[in-house]
Order: C-alpha cells, then sequence, then structure tokens
C-alpha cells in the first residue's frame, strides 16, 4: 500500500508554497517552569492548543507576524525554548506532486487474478475470507507454521496512527479499544466516516451498511466474483458489482487507508487489541501537531506498539521528542520507509530506535517503490497485494510499504507475548533473525526464525516438526 509518506515544507520553503494565513501555526516546546503566558505574550505569540503538560510542555500557537523567518529567529534565539517549528501541514505526495503511488512493476489485476478461490472461515471470533488468514504475504513470514508450533497470537495494545478505522468492520470490532480522534478532538474509536463533508453521502450510505447484510448475501459477491475495483493510488477493492459501480471515483483517495493497516495488524496478532488514532483526514491531510499529540497519547494510554504509515522528508524537533518519550517508555515504535523507491532518509523511521520497515516482493525480493538503505530500513516484510480489511465490512488488497509497517508491528506484538518484559532492542533483536534482501537491513521478517531465536522462553503448543523451535524446515 503507499505508504502516507508526508510532505513537511519548513521553514522559507512553507512561505512561498501556503498562503500567508496558513502560515502563522507553530510548534513550541518550553520547560514547565517558564510561565507559557507570559512567554507567549513577550513574543507576540497566542497559545491555541496545549499538546503535553510534562517537564516540557509543547504547545501549537500562533503569530500576528506573517514573517515566518523572523519569528522563527526571535523565538529560537530565547534561550529557554526546547523548540520551535512550523506547524506544518502535511500532505500526501500524490496531491503534492501529482504522483501516483507506488510504481508497481504487475499489474493489479494480473495480481489479484492469481489468488486462490476464497470461502468464508472463522478467525478468532469472526468471519473472515479465507485469503485474509491464508495469502502469500502470510506465507512468506511463515505465520501459519509460526502460529501451528507456538501458541502466540498477540498480546497488548497496537496503536495505529492513521485515518481512523470502520468501528464495526466485523473483523476489527471485538479487538478495538478507545483512542482518540485528533482532526475532531473527539474521544472514542474514531471513524473513517467521521469526515462527512469528504465522502459522497450515497457512497457512505451503502459503506455503512449493516456488514451482516453483506455478508449474508451471496459470497460470489464480495468473495468469489472477485470484481476488481480501483479505488485510489494504492489499492483495489474487491466488492460486489453494484456497490463497485457507485464507490468507483466517489471516496476520497485516503478514505480505508487506517482500516487497512489496522487489519494487517490484526491479520498478524488476532488478539493483540488495536488503538485507532486517527490523524488523518480521508483525503490525506494532517499537521505536524496532531502526529505529535497521537504519539504522547498513545504512550500515556497503554500501547506497547505504535505503527506509523507515513514518512516525511524532514525531521522535527517535536516528532523527536515524542518518539523518544515513548522509547523511553519501552514502546516498540514501528514506521514506514516510504514509496519513493531511493536510498535515502525520511522521517520517522530513521529517527533513532525507530524500526523502519521497507516491502517486500511476492518474489522476496525488494519492491521497485520501496526506499531502502541502512538509513532507513531495519527490517522488511510484503507489501505487495496485501489483503486486508476495508470499511463497510469489505476487504481490498494494497501495495506499498504502509503495509509492511503494520505487519512488522504486528510481529512485534507476538514477541512481547513470547518474552514478556522484552525492550524495543529486544524485540529488534528477534525479528532480525530474518530472510536476508538486498539494501532492506536485516531483511524480511520470518516468524519462525525470530520465535526460535528466544529459546526456551517461548515454548510450543504444537507437536514440533523437524525444525529448530517447532516450525518445519524451509
Amino acid at each position: 500500500m503507499r505508504t502516507l509518506r508526508l510532505s513537511v515544507i519548513f521553514g522559507a520553503l512553507l512561505a512561498l508554497a501556503l498562503p500567508a494565513t496558513a502560515q502563522t501555526s507553530y510548534v513550541l516546546t518550553i520547560p514547565a517552569s517558564v510561565d507559557a503566558q507570559s512567554f507567549a505574550a513577550s513574543h507576540g505569540l497566542t497559545i491555541v492548543s496545549e499538546i503535553r503538560d510534562a517537564a516540557n510542555c509543547v504547545y501549537v500557537v500562533t503569530s500576528a507576524s506573517t514573517d515566518v523567518a523572523a519569528v522563527e529567529t526571535e523565538v529560537e534565539d530565547d534561550l529557554v525554548v526546547g523548540s520551535f517549528e512550523v506547524n506544518a501541514s502535511i500532505t500526501l505526495p500524490e496531491t503534492l506532486n501529482g504522483l501516483t503511488g507506488p510504481v508497481l512493476t504487475q499489474s493489479t489485476a494480473g495480481i489479484l487474478e492469481t489468488l486462490p478461490g476464497r470461502t468464508l472461515v472463522s478467525f478468532f471470533g469472526s468471519t473472515v475470507p479465507s485469503n485474509y488468514v491464508s495469502q502469500t504475504a502470510t506465507s512468506l513470514i511463515r505465520l501459519g507454521d509460526a502460529r501451528a508450533a507456538y501458541p502466540f497470537t498477540g498480546a497488548g495494545t497496537i496503536a495505529i496512527i492513521d485515518t481512523g478505522v470502520d468501528p464495526q468492520h466485523p473483523a476489527l470490532a471485538g479487538v478495538l479499544v478507545p483512542g482518540f480522534d485528533f482532526v475532531h478532538n473527539t474521544s472514542g474509536i474514531p471513524s473513517e466516516f467521521s469526515d462527512a463533508a469528504l465522502i459522497n453521502q450515497s457512497t457512505a450510505g451503502i459503506l455503512e451498511q449493516s456488514t451482516a447484510g453483506i455478508l449474508e448475501q451471496s459470497t460470489a459477491g464480495i468473495l468469489e466474483a472477485q470484481n476488481v475495483v480501483p479505488m485510489n493510488s494504492y489499492s483495489a477493492a474487491i466488492l460486489n458489482q453494484s456497490t463497485a459501480g457507485i464507490l468507483e471515483g466517489l471516496v476520497p483517495q485516503d478514505f480505508g487507508h487506517g482500516t487497512m493497516t489496522a487489519g494487517v495488524a490484526h491479520m498478524i496478532a488476532p488478539t493483540a487489541r488495536i488503538m485507532p488514532l486517527k490523524a488523518f483526514t480521508t483525503d490525506g491531510m494532517a499537521t505536524a501537531s496532531d502526529i505529535v499529540r497521537a504519539i504522547y497519547f498513545a504512550a500515556d494510554n497503554g500501547a506497547s506498539v505504535i505503527s506509523m504509515s507515513f514518512s516525511m522528508p524532514a525531521n522535527s524537533p517535536s516528532l523527536q521528542a515524542a518518539i523518544q518519550y515513548a522509547l523511553g517508555k519501552n514502546i516498540v515504535v514501528i514506521a514506514s520507509s516510504g514509496n519513493d523507491g531511493l536510498k535515502t532518509l525520511v522521517y520517522p523511521a530513521s529517527i533513532g530506535g525507530v524500526q523502519g520497515v521497507g516491502s517486500t516482493t511476492n518474489a522476496d525480493g525488494r519492491s521497485t517503490f520501496s526506499n531502502y538503505g541502512s538509513g532507513v530500513v531495519q527490517l522488511a516484510a510484503p507489501g505487495e497485494g496485501v489483503i486486508t480489511t476495508y470499511p463497510g465490512g469489505n476487504y481490498a488488497a494494497g501495495w506499498g510499504t504502509s503495509f509492511s509497517a503494520p505487519m512488522v508491528a504486528g510481529a512485534a506484538s507476538l514477541i512481547l507475548q513470547a518474552k514478556p518484559g522484552s525492550k524495543p532492542g529486544d524485540v529488534l533483536n528477534a525479528l532480525s533473525k530474518a530472510k536476508p534482501v538486498s539494501d532492506m537491513g536485516y531483511g524480511r521478517i520470518d516468524l519462525c526464525q525470530a520465535f526460535s531465536s528466544l529459546g526456551s522462553s517461548s515454548g510450543s503448543s504444537g507437536s514440533g516438526g523437524s525444525g529448530s523451535g517447532g516450525c518445519p524446515k524451509q
């Protein structure tokens, strides 16, 4: 799936690219000992909201001045300031640069046509299509072998920072826990349908119909007829024919992204809880401050893993501080490496302590669209034609490092269950027992090798087999 790669434009570049009214919002970090109101008044700033109230307080502030460079210089020269940066409007690269998402070496229809026949199967308390549970991606990482040999199905809470989720999706509803909608400032489970103004009403009505109604139709409608409908530049929805005709071209370009990434994590760690955190609207827009807020929220509300399927070309002091806070609480932080097909640095994947994830093909090579190199990729996972959940009780196939990241997040949850108390470095050490792929860090994850590396602490629930740790030899 195409990653939510963030294009953040700071300083003078932002001043050139955005209208004056969008240039006045900043993210300010100052010590708690400093009186925020007095500090703001002394620099002509107005406090809009407080992101973080701790030893170092983080605020969203505005300035009446349209001279961004002058405001930054004045505030940054104050010795009490921890950091000060433009609260950038974050836009997906497709809308900013006119790109169309990952460049695929195989047509999406061609990949989907090779999928095996689909039936409905039971999966940890829900009914799902069989090719959600057993597909090329899961075979490559040896999920089935690991599940047969070991008793681990996920523990703790995986926070998904994205566009929200379909709260009623039958595969996800049972594991969702309250998160937060930072776009609309509401608590609870943030819905992808909350951006009503961006979603065609007839489309929303169809997508929000009861899942039971969808699945009680002829299963051929969704699971067997396999009507491939391009929904956006990173996914092809597998929908029934009547729905497909109405949906095509009518949904925002990133509607469904959060449901899809949550579905991948759930596919790998079905008993882990999923905490959706909505920092992006369904048309792929966010602000730096909402992402920072989401990271702090996850860290303060019980997340054991944070999964971020987005990237930006420049680091952000407030983003880095939030991530360091999460790492300090021994939270495993996962981020996608981006879909530029370059050996480059992107953030947060390139921040120290973050496990950057690249995409591999179904032939176990590096995806042509995936960024690569030791500075951005530590681990890799399949990211082409991955079947996952889609709003309205549906399923879709996606391409890009956005799918690879939550796959590793799910794997991290399995390791945390196998070895409670593991620190982020311990999780990385286990997952680093991987299938080597050139320029992709330790390589493509292999759950059998990961569990085997944990030794006797991982135990076994199966009859074993001839391979080490209970998995059969390949």
